[in-house]
């Protein structure tokens, strides 16, 4: 698919949000966090960040990391910054909720 569109079309974002939906639904953490970055990546690029398709690439990192701490794997994830500062909205959220 990336020869086709490139490896930032918009198309290539949403399969790489497909293949870490299916590699979360699997338990395969570690390669899922790659997985939703680059897809973000691209379509904060391409699209921005208020568009739709970047939201929901955003909601499901955002529900992967809340799975990700559930499951006492939060160790297992980068540094990233997007990936740090979606954990710390989730964890301020979860103190808040308490």
């Amino acid at each position: 698919m990336c020869d086709r569109f490139g490896e930032d079309h918009p198309d290539v974002a949403a399969s790489l949000n497909n293949l870490a939906g299916l590699y979360e639904s699997q338990g395969r953490y570690e390669q899922v966090e790659p997985l939703y970055l680059r897809a973000l990546q691209i379509f904060l690029k391409r699209l921005g960040q208020d568009h739709p398709n970047t939201q929901t690439i955003i909601n499901n990192f955002a529900s992967f990391l809340t799975e990700a701490i559930r499951a006492n794997k939060q160790a297992s994830l980068s540094n990233h910054p997007m990936t740090q500062q979606l954990l710390d909205i989730i964890q301020a959220a979860t103190k808040d909720s308490e």
